[in-house]
This record gives C-alpha cells, sequence and structure tokens, in this order.
C-alpha cells in the first residue's frame, strides 16, 4: 500500500448543479483511478454520479455500489460492510478511489459509514474529505435568504423522523430549522412550525440544483405540494410575534 498520498477520497459534489463543484473536487476526481457512485436496490443511476458526467475530461473507471435503504440496522451495516471490501479491493491494488455523494459527505451522508468500514479492513488508508455545498446552502444563496445572523442558531433535522419534532426543545430554541428530506412529513413539519412561534414565510425547495428545482416561499401554498423525496424546509422564527 501506499502510505505517501491519499488513497481513498470522500467527495461532495453539492446538490445537483454542476456548476457548483468544487475546484478542489474537480481536481480531485480527475486524478482518481476510480470513482464510486452510491444508488439503492431499486435505483438504476446516481444523483452524485450525474454530477460527475458533467465534469469534462475526466478519465476514471465508474463503479456503483449499491446500498440498502431498508429501515432494518442489520442490513444497512452489511451492505455498507459488502461495498467497503469492493473499495478496498481496488485501493490494495494500488488504486486511487473516490466515493462521490450529493451536499456535503459528512452531513447525513452514505459515505460516513462507508469510510468508518473501510478503515476497518485498511487500519493505515490515508483518507481525505472533500466538502460540498449543501442542498440548504444552494437553496438560501438562490433566495438570498440569511440562515442565520448575529447571535442566531441554526438547527438541521433528518425530516423524514417526526418523532425528532415531538417535544423536541431544539425544534422550540432554534432562531432557524431546516428540515432535509420531507417526503413523507412536509404538511406535518408545517404544523409544527407554526405551533413553535415560526413564520408562515421561509423556503420549501424541491431538488435543488436540478432543471426540475422549485421554490415556494409561502408554507401554506408548500403544504399544498405534492411530496418529493429531494426537499427541504429552512424556517426562521417569527420575531415579530415572540
Amino acid at each position: 500500500m501506499q502510505n505517501n498520498k491519499t488513497q481513498f477520497y470522500g467527495v461532495g459534489v453539492g446538490p445537483g448543479d454542476s456548476s457548483l463543484l468544487t475546484l478542489k473536487a474537480v481536481d480531485v476526481l480527475c486524478k482518481c483511478d476510480i470513482i464510486f457512485d452510491a444508488i439503492g436496490k431499486n435505483s438504476l443511476s446516481s444523483v452524485a454520479g450525474g454530477i460527475v458526467d458533467d465534469i469534462p475530461n475526466c478519465p476514471a473507471e465508474r463503479v456503483l455500489l449499491t446500498f440498502s435503504m431498508s429501515l432494518d440496522n442489520e442490513e444497512r451495516v452489511a451492505s455498507y460492510a459488502k461495498n467497503a471490501k469492493i473499495v478496498t479491493e481496488y485501493i490494495k491494488q494500488g488504486k486511487t478511489c473516490a466515493f462521490v455523494t450529493i451536499g456535503d459527505p459528512l452531513i447525513y451522508s452514505t459515505y460516513i459509514y462507508l469510510m468508518r468500514e473501510v478503515k476497518k479492513l485498511l487500519s493505515d488508508v490515508i483518507i481525505e474529505t472533500v466538502p460540498g455545498i449543501t442542498s440548504y446552502q444552494a437553496a438560501a444563496a438562490k433566495l438570498n435568504f440569511p440562515l442565520v445572523e448575529d447571535k442566531e442558531i441554526l438547527c438541521v433535522i433528518p425530516a423524514y423522523d417526526e418523532e425528532l419534532f415531538e417535544n423536541n426543545p431544539i425544534v422550540a430554541s432554534a432562531d432557524t430549522l431546516i428540515s432535509l428530506k420531507t417526503y413523507k412529513t412536509k404538511n406535518k413539519i408545517i404544523d409544527k412550525l407554526y405551533e413553535n412561534n415560526y413564520s408562515k414565510e421561509g423556503i420549501y425547495a424541491i431538488k435543488v440544483g436540478h432543471k426540475e428545482e422549485k421554490f415556494i416561499t409561502d408554507f401554506e401554498k408548500a403544504s399544498k405540494e405534492p411530496n418529493e423525496y429531494l426537499s427541504l424546509i429552512i424556517a426562521k422564527k417569527d420575531n415579530k410575534n415572540g
């Protein structure tokens, strides 16, 4: 194994718009031998892989890794271990490898679990993580919407677990609340926002960075929209009322 350079990269490729790739991400991916894309069992393509497709002159071999999205923790863990073995086999061959993920690699990303399993199999592997722009950063920038200022507190919640919104002091105290992947809980979240004195105006965003991206700033209108997997809500406390 090589010990003087990175062997495995985790690369954040942003929310979907290839122009939001960082210069470092492009540089790393164009130098890698292998780029791994993640897909689910019922998926035919990778969102992150589609972003990489837009990078010109990127000669790396592309390898799809299938991960379990099951609620069964043992099944998910088994898929991380299986894919880590695939990754480490390439590293043992002297290949420089990268795993690409939408958004940032260290925020609710499959990369986190894969990285841990790779470390278990190759304790001396050299890993580097390349940060990426998140969907909520891109959505806020699109609408010139300040996320936090001065002494305000920002909170990020995985919205597919609605229990996190029940009697949660963080939800009650945050100045800005970001709810990611609202496809199962959008309207329940909106109700909770009202209960906790958030403004009725914020951002409901779907498919940020994609051709189909859409932004709605009125939560009443957002509640009537169909659910979408790649979706988020950014809400701010209504300081006028409290």
